[in-house]
């Protein structure tokens, strides 16, 4: 439980030295930025500490970009 109290809590330093000057700059576009990926990437670490098996981004972006044609010849 260590683990997870770290993870926590450095997210929660992240968030204030990074949201706070974005939230007074009132700066919608950024603030909606950072709030996507600061939660997909708790959500993935919260995973990884309680060691459930994730997925593979990189594996899901090389196949989405195989799909859409983007990917180069083997």
């Amino acid at each position: 439980m260590a683990r997870m109290a770290f993870v926590l809590i450095g997210f929660a330093l992240i968030a204030l030295i990074d949201l706070i000057p974005l939230i007074r700059q009132r700066k919608k576009r950024a603030i909606a930025a950072f709030v996507g990926l600061f939660v997909l990437a708790l959500t993935l670490s919260v995973l990884q500490v309680l060691n459930i098996e994730v997925f593979s981004t990189l594996g899901a972006c090389g196949d989405f970009l195989k799909r859409i044609g983007l990917a180069y010849p083997a």
